[in-house]
């Protein structure tokens, strides 16, 4: 299913239309954020309870996935493939 917002987001776009992101690619981007920030949370397959997510977004003083999402892109960046998969992220 394409996301039903006609845009296609890529790493260039994704801050100026995050409210736009869909729940699903919300999450998936901010796990992904999350590991840079606390890899020892996360197991050798790269996954980790959303539970402890959770806090892990309250440790970084974010309330919601998407703040996780432009804290990371503002300091670091979402890079292909690692970071930002645009197949994965236009999927919602």
């Amino acid at each position: 299913m394409k996301n039903d917002n006609s845009i296609i987001f890529t790493s260039d776009n994704l801050l100026d239309n995050i409210d736009k992101l869909g729940p699903w690619s919300s999450y998936g981007l901010a796990s992904i954020a999350l590991k840079h920030y606390f890899p020892e949370y996360y197991d050798e397959d790269g996954n980790c309870d959303v539970s402890i997510e959770v806090e892990l977004c309250a440790k970084l003083g974010c309330e919601y996935w998407n703040d996780v999402i432009i804290k990371y892109q503002t300091d670091v960046g979402y890079d292909a493939p690692d970071g930002f998969n645009p197949d994965y992220v236009n999927e919602f």
